[in-house]
């Protein structure tokens, strides 16, 4: 009851905001314009994850005001806040002022990545850390200081993934609330009993979801690069607090990861820049194919659900979680082959 009621809660401030947001980014000439990579026609405001940040971070307060005891993630305590939110905030801070820097007059590829990077030291320096993980063949893996590695190497993945997968309307903004459902499921499970991780995520999919509501095709805002990292670091963070491990995560975020894994080895293979932008994406090639952005971005929901349907039902069986991985790693490679195909075919590139 208390989930849903914060659910709401996060909704409707989200609803309220980003109108607001948007005529701030109008007003300021703080637009994106379309050009030969992007598909979208004429100039739509940016810094629409400047909304999301604050809905999810005002409803955060009211549970601290009101329902203390579920931000309790480690029991550690600094200035009566728990040292985990201390590391969510300071770290979601950090990506939306990159964010909103590189939305307004662009940052360097290098230097986003360099301060992923620190903020990845830093969660894992105050105590988000990753102990141990299940051995597909048996008992567990303690992970002990490379934690100190594993950590930020996954915030870093998935702060570019949710940021490379910003690329059609409701895209990024509709995997994201899929994946912090999903992630919200896990948590209140009894295999897993997270409270303060189900939290957090509950919130997060409802401001999401409100900024959806002006964010669906045709689009009247985007996040920016302030949105698509703020996601992709929340759902990092969130993976590791629920106490869902790399295995399950890696299913419920499944779907980008593989996509930008395939795209990473395209760009290494055509000697470009893995930071380059361009059309290789699974979301493209359907485009190409003829889809309009609506039924694009469904297709690419369906998928991503599908996968985290997936990390629900081998929950506690780290073997099939890996099999599953396996499979889905191929099917995907497969099926980006075949549409690369008939996209020529179509005579797009």
């Amino acid at each position: 009851m208390i989930y849903g009621i914060y659910f709401i809660i996060s909704l409707v401030i989200s609803l309220l905001l980003v109108p607001k947001i948007r005529s701030f980014a109008l007003a300021n000439g703080i637009i994106d314009k379309p050009n030969k990579r992007k598909i979208h026609r004429g100039k739509i405001a940016r810094l629409g994850g400047v909304a999301v940040f604050l809905a999810f971070w005002l409803v955060i307060i009211l549970v601290s005001i009101f329902n203390q005891d579920l931000l309790n993630f480690s029991g550690n305590k600094f200035l009566l806040i728990d040292s985990n939110l201390w590391a969510i905030l300071i770290g979601s801070l950090i990506m939306l002022i990159l964010g909103i820097i590189d939305d307004i007059r662009g940052v360097k590829s290098t230097t986003k990545l360099f301060w992923h990077f620190i903020v990845g030291f830093i969660v894992v320096c105050l105590g988000i850390k990753i102990w141990w993980v299940h051995n597909p063949f048996g008992g567990f893996l303690t992970i002990d200081d490379w934690s100190y590695l594993l950590v930020p190497l996954w915030v870093v993945l998935m702060i570019n993934v949710m940021n490379w997968w910003d690329g059609v309307d409701g895209q990024a903004s509709g995997i994201g609330i899929i994946a912090s459902i999903i992630i919200f499921i896990l948590s209140i499970s009894k295999y897993v009993d997270q409270p303060s991780s189900a939290i957090i995520m509950i919130i997060l999919a409802g401001s999401l979801l409100g900024f959806l509501r002006y964010n669906f095709n045709p689009a009247s805002i985007f996040l920016g690069d302030s949105g698509s990292q703020f996601i992709g670091f929340m759902l990092a963070i969130g993976a590791i607090v629920s106490g869902a491990k790399i295995a399950t995560a890696s299913l419920v975020l499944g779907f980008p990861i593989l996509d930008a894994m395939w795209v990473i080895i395209r760009r290494i293979l055509s000697k470009k820049s893995i930071f380059e932008a361009d059309r290789m994406h699974f979301h493209h090639r359907l485009l190409d194919l003829g889809y309009s952005q609506k039924k694009t971005v469904l297709i690419m929901y369906l998928i991503s659900a599908f996968f985290g349907t997936i990390a629900l039902m081998t929950l506690g069986r780290s073997e099939l979680k890996l099999l599953s991985l396996i499979w889905l790693f191929f099917v995907m490679i497969v099926t980006g082959i075949i549409l690369s195909l008939k996209a020529k075919q179509y005579g797009r590139k």
